[in-house]
C-alpha cells in the first residue's frame, strides 16, 4: 500500500467562504438547515420540531440559563450550536443517542467547539490535508478533511467509554478503521469537515423563518443572516 499526495478528492459545495462565516439563526431557521441536511427524514415538521425542542431541555445545544438566547426568549443558533446538533443527530441516525452520550458531548463542549471551528478552517489544509491511498491493481482511495473520533465504547448496553474526543487527519482516521479492536467500537471517526461544509452551504441559502415548524419561509432581503 502507498499513501501519497492527493489526486482527485471529493469537492466541497460551491461558493463556500474561505473563512467561517458568522451564523446567527432563530429556531425555525435552524430547523430548516437541519432538515436540508437530511436529519428530518420522513418525520413531520412538528415531530422533528418537538425532538429538537426536547434536546434543548436536556442542555443541547444551549447551556441552561446562559448563552444562546436573545430578548423575548428567541434562540440564537451560532455555527457551534448547529454543529453540536448536527453531531447529535448524526449519532441518532445510528440509534445511539442515550442521555449518557448527550451528557458527555456537553461535558466536552469546550474542546468540541474548537474542533468544529478547526474542521472548517482546515478542511483542505493542516490536519485535513488530502491523501491518496494506492494499492496495486485497485482504484485509488482519496480522503480529505478533519475526522472526529469520540472514542465511544458500549458494554452490556451501557456506555463504557467516551473520549476524550480527538481530531484526526485522514491518515490517522484510516488507521483507526484498521485497528484490531474495531469490532468493539460503537462508532468510527466522522468526517467533521464534510459536515461543516454541508452546514455552512445550507446556512448561506437559509430563508427567513421567524419561529416554529409551521411558519412559511420568506427570502431575506439582502440574503440570509450569515456574514462572510
Amino acid at each position: 500500500m502507498k499513501v501519497s499526495p492527493p489526486g482527485t478528492v471529493s469537492q466541497a459545495p460551491r461558493g463556500l467562504p474561505k473563512s467561517l462565516p458568522n451564523i446567527g439563526f432563530h429556531h425555525g431557521e435552524a430547523l430548516w438547515v437541519l432538515a436540508q441536511l437530511g436529519f428530518q427524514g420522513a418525520a413531520s415538521k412538528s415531530t422533528f420540531y418537538e425532538y429538537v425542542k426536547s434536546l434543548r431541555k436536556l442542555g443541547t445545544p444551549f447551556e441552561h440559563g446562559k448563552i444562546g438566547y436573545r430578548r423575548k426568549g428567541l434562540a440564537n443558533y451560532s455555527y457551534c450550536h448547529l454543529m453540536e446538533l448536527v453531531l447529535t443527530l448524526t449519532l441518532r441516525v445510528y440509534h445511539m443517542v442515550p442521555d449518557s452520550i448527550l451528557m458527555e458531548i456537553i461535558r466536552h463542549r469546550a474542546s468540541l467547539y474548537r474542533y468544529y471551528r478547526r474542521a472548517y478552517a482546515e478542511r483542505w489544509t493542516g490536519i485535513g490535508a488530502a491523501i491518496t491511498v494506492e494499492i496495486a491493481e485497485r482504484p485509488p482511495v482519496h480522503a480529505r478533511g478533519a475526522f472526529l473520533d469520540l472514542q465511544i465504547n458500549f458494554s452490556g448496553g451501557r456506555l463504557a467509554r467516551f473520549g476524550p474526543p480527538k481530531l484526526l487527519s485522514p491518515f490517522d482516521a484510516l488507521a483507526v478503521f484498521a485497528e484490531r479492536d474495531v469490532a468493539a467500537r460503537a462508532l468510527l471517526p466522522i468526517n467533521l469537515s464534510l459536515l461543516s461544509e454541508r452546514l455552512v452551504s445550507a446556512a448561506l441559502n437559509a430563508p427567513r423563518i421567524r419561529a416554529g415548524p409551521h411558519q412559511t419561509g420568506k427570502r431575506r432581503r439582502g440574503g440570509p443572516r450569515v456574514r462572510r
